[in-house]
């Protein structure tokens, strides 16, 4: 089962993330994946930093300046150690436990990023997680993936974080 959040930019889809993983009490140890909070320098916004759900370790992952062999998706760059691990948690993920990658955009849409290790993650027999998607990136996502079986919850729902918290507690109780 793929849960998929969406909402617009800034709609508050990490922050909710984060509270719904905090409410799972002892199901929390069987979520693995990244959430993407944002960084700031003082007060200015300079990107998203990558926290490593399974160790609870931060690391830089998007940046608003340029360096060298960076990854360009609109005015972002994609920092290539931080890539290089979000490939690696998805890579290591098991399958009996639940991954939360936050999220996939333009970059996995080229084929890219994200892309290869995450598709071949959703295509193994029991796979169970969640993806967050901008809401103006759904149509194209749903095509590449289809024959998944997909629930979708709108962040803006005014029950969502306990439709989010009972669904992937459901799963665990099928399991």
């Amino acid at each position: 089962m793929v849960h998929i959040l969406t909402g617009r930019v800034d709609s508050g889809k990490t922050a909710l993330l984060g509270r719904v993983l905090n409410s799972l009490g002892h199901l929390k140890k069987r979520c693995d994946g990244f959430l993407t909070p944002k960084v700031y320098e003082g007060e200015k916004f300079i990107g998203y930093d990558l926290l490593d759900l399974r160790r609870n370790e931060y690391c830089p992952y998007i940046r608003m300046s340029q360096r060298e062999e960076e990854n360009q998706v609109g005015r972002f760059y994609f920092l290539p150690a931080g890539l290089e691990r979000a490939i690696k948690i998805i890579w290591q993920h098991q399958i009996m436990d639940y991954l939360i990658i936050d999220e996939v955009g333009p970059l996995e849409l080229a084929g890219r990023g994200l892309w290869p290790a995450l598709n071949q993650q959703l295509r193994r027999s029991g796979f169970r997680g969640l993806l967050v998607i901008r809401i103006g990136l759904i149509e194209p996502f749903m095509t590449m993936l289809k024959g998944l079986k997909l629930q979708q919850f709108e962040v803006t729902s005014p029950t969502i974080e306990v439709e989010l918290k009972n669904a992937i507690q459901t799963l665990f109780q099928i399991n």
